[in-house]
């Protein structure tokens, strides 16, 4: 079988391609939010007539949050967390992940939306940490806002001119409704660290640090593929690898051939996850010796 029989070396989706992609990046992330949101309402309690959110209590990000580097998980965890005392908050941010991430996911490929909305997440708590300690270190932190407006801004970013539907009804550009997410978030921030404007519970300036994320992963070109979540999947194979090599083995063609095709199955595997770039040199070289075989193989 040459390289380009295998199902990957085609354009179409195979069933590998469905089984290792069941959906979206954008789905996945909502369908998260949703059932941790669930999950609080059947946790939470009442104490005085009030509903208190267990999960809040543990997975918000405060100002106590940056000073104790065992807590530091929360600047994740507090992105997937919402208010319980309505409906709105996870309602609004879920629509907004939805329409903007779809678009911003297929621009950015899979792995690298994920990378880019986590860091969006980790960038907005820790704004939010900062500004508890400015203000009162008690409050804390819960939300996607941070990420979902940063994927809004990048999506602006990409799509200036694309119109969306401003509350459902009204169609407004893309790069309008950006400008004005930031400008709203500026003087809601200025209001609330100055003591100025009225008391709210918006986290203006985690919003604002997803905003001015999104701005420079765009204008300044960011890459972050060089944050692979996937290459803590490979350990334990890498460690059988270089176990095998480690041990003295009897000499049998045949199956360092069947472990050489193998191999190159796992490489093109990756190339088609992750791209060609993402190969090691050794990995180049398995799959140019491979392929050389081959070619032998075909011309005898």
């Amino acid at each position: 079988m040459g390289l380009y029989d295998r199902d990957y070396g085609r354009d179409e989706r195979t069933p590998w391609d469905r089984i290792e992609n069941p959906r979206s990046i954008t789905i996945t992330l909502v369908v998260i939010n949703v059932v941790v949101f669930l999950a609080d309402i059947i946790f939470a309690r009442r104490v005085d007539g009030v509903t208190q959110s267990l999960i809040a209590d543990w997975c918000a990000v405060d100002g106590d949050t940056l000073v104790r580097p065992w807590m530091w998980w929360q600047l994740v965890t507090y992105g997937f967390v919402h208010d319980l005392s309505g409906i709105t908050h996870v309602l609004f941010n879920m629509i907004g992940l939805y329409v903007f991430g779809r678009d911003v996911e297929h621009r950015l490929g899979r792995m690298e939306f994920l990378r880019f909305y986590l860091v969006a997440v980790v960038a907005g708590g820790i704004i939010g940490g900062v500004t508890s300690l400015i203000t009162n270190p008690e409050i804390g932190t819960i939300g996607a806002s941070g990420a979902v407006i940063a994927t809004a801004v990048l999506f602006a970013c990409y799509f200036p001119n694309r119109e969306i539907l401003l509350m459902l009804v009204f169609p407004v550009k893309a790069w309008v409704l950006a400008v004005f997410f930031v400008i709203t978030d500026l003087a809601g921030a200025f209001g609330f660290i100055s003591g100025m404007g009225a008391a709210s519970n918006t986290a203006f300036t985690v919003h604002l640090a997803g905003a001015f994320f999104a701005l420079g992963y765009y204008f300044l070109h960011w890459n972050l593929r060089w944050l692979d979540f996937t290459a803590i999947g490979e350990i334990p194979a890498r460690m059988r690898r270089r176990s095998r090599r480690m041990k003295l083995k009897l000499h049998d063609p045949d199956k360092k051939i069947e472990r050489e095709a193998e191999e190159a199955d796992r490489i093109l595997a990756k190339i088609h996850e992750r791209g060609e770039s993402s190969l090691t040199s050794s990995e180049r070289k398995t799959l140019e010796r491979y392929s050389r075989r081959q070619r032998e193989k075909r011309e005898q």
